[in-house]
């Protein structure tokens, strides 16, 4: 039992690549009291077999499963509650709805799918059919593990938006080095210009986006409802495109500007908000190198002076508590679908940042013409 006297939730981590041993396994293992690795589950034996060793360093009961058939047998184990589903885009909206159907509550990575089209299509079978229980009138929770809305460092910045008058623009400037030093970069699945339209820029741009409507919304803005954008290719080892420019317009008029590159040597992400009354940035890297974590700086018409705080890495850790109490409420008949956990791990909030981001690849193929963001129910 956990501090609050609820049995760890049983989980099966469906993916054993990359991003599971380095993210997932030792999230899972600082989250031992809150969770509990019941299986893992990858398409290859060996991978199964291989990261099944560290989880049993933690989860002695853990098992393996590998194919198609196994895939299934663990989705109806019952001992299982639920799912964290981390796989290539191109798999793991099939995977998602699959353990849904078999009644899994699911956390999966993003992006949310390879298309708004495909994951609108999704939600609405999700809401009306393919996710109720027999025996149960709720719904499974669904959620996006989409780290970037519970960072500690924008749910700070976004509690400071009443301070800063009314917003008159926001920038996002992602400058994030793809080359052979990055241990993502001989990733196929993201080099796959059919099945992962934008490459490097849809799945990892939907970050960006995140913060960037999180920080909008905070500030009473409303949706990105248009988008506009230049692309580029300047790296011979990138698939295309590796840099876009551009800008988005949010429901309430205010303009945003848009400005990514995976092309460059040096890490930086800048997202700041400049208002009638003050203005604010969340930085990360910059000329100062990396930092663990992120510098929010922040300064009033009233304060007089600037605020500087260190804000570390919460991400992770905090979007996997919000779906264990998402989960908890739901078993105890209490989903509470508008609180800021709901919020946070939203598959329709990782679908609208989807829609933001194909809006931009759609306006940059079209000479930058300016696009409607589609809609996301």
């Amino acid at each position: 039992m956990d501090q609050e006297g609820q049995r760890p939730l049983q989980v099966g981590l469906i993916g054993a690549g990359l991003f599971t041993k380095d993210a997932y396994i030792p999230l899972c293992r600082r989250q031992l009291r809150t969770v509990q690795v019941r299986a893992i589950w990858s398409r290859s034996q060996q991978a199964a077999a291989t990261l099944l060793a560290s989880v049993q360093e933690f989860s002695p009961d853990a098992s393996s499963h590998h194919g198609e058939e196994q895939l299934e047998q663990l989705l109806q184990d019952a001992s299982i509650d639920a799912v964290i589903i981390v796989l290539p885009v191109q798999v793991m909206l099939k995977v998602a709805i699959q353990a849904l159907r078999a009644g899994k509550h699911v956390l999966q990575e993003k992006p949310a799918a390879n298309s708004v089209d495909a994951v609108n299509l999704a939600i609405k079978e999700y809401c009306t059919n393919f996710g109720r229980r027999v025996d149960n009138s709720e719904l499974p929770v669904w959620a996006l593990a989409e780290n970037y809305r519970s960072e500690q460092g924008f749910r700070k910045a976004s509690q400071l938006m009443p301070q800063l008058g009314t917003v008159i623009k926001i920038d996002l400037v992602a400058d994030m080095p793809m080359n052979s030093s990055n241990k993502y970069f001989p990733s196929q699945w993201r080099r796959d210009a059919v099945a992962c339209p934008g490459g490097f820029v849809m799945d990892s741009c939907v970050h960006h986006i995140a913060a960037l409507r999180m920080l909008g919304r905070a500030a009473g803005l409303g949706e990105v409802e248009e988008a506009s954008a230049t692309a580029t290719s300047i790296s011979k080892e990138l698939p295309p495109p590796d840099t876009l420019v551009g800008s988005v317009k949010f429901a309430s008029g205010t303009c945003g500007g848009v400005s990514i590159t995976f092309a460059g040597s040096v890490l930086r992400f800048s997202l700041s908000l400049t208002g009638t009354q003050g203005s604010l940035e969340v930085l990360r890297g910059g000329w100062g190198g990396p930092k663990p974590g992120y510098t929010l700086s922040y300064q009033t018409a009233t304060s007089g002076s600037s605020h500087v705080e260190q804000v570390p890495f919460s991400g992770l850790d905090d979007e996997l508590t919000a779906f264990v109490q998402q989960v908890h409420a739901s078993k105890n008949g209490n989903q509470e679908s508008d609180s800021d956990a709901a919020y946070r791990i939203s598959i329709q909030e990782g679908a609208k940042d989807l829609a933001v981001v194909e809006a931009l690849l759609e306006s940059s193929k079209q000479s930058g013409k300016t696009v409607s963001v589609k809609h996301v129910p």
